[in-house]
């Protein structure tokens, strides 16, 4: 099975986890919609982050993935936004 690429930039690394602090890693892109990230602290915190392209602001962010696939309060990035594909 052949890895996809990442739809947009890399986070950058102060972007960390809203629950723990802990650094994010990219898991794989969403459905070709954005790119997963997942807390690395190594421990009990599993928390899922998505990093897309807000339709309304027309710039990328990112926001907290929650259980059962609800998506919390967007935040912009500070690198401009990836071309829409």
């Amino acid at each position: 099975m052949q890895e996809l690429p990442m739809r947009f930039h890399l986070l950058v690394p102060e972007v960390k986890c809203p629950r723990c602090g802990g650094d994010l890693v990219f898991i794989r892109v969403r459905a070709g919609y954005g790119d997963l990230y997942q807390c690395a602290s190594g421990g009990p915190c599993k928390c899922q982050i998505l990093h897309y392209r807000s339709k309304e602001a027309k710039a990328c962010g990112y926001a907290v993935v929650y259980k059962y696939g609800a998506i919390g309060e967007w935040t912009a990035c500070d690198m401009p936004a990836a071309k829409e594909k």
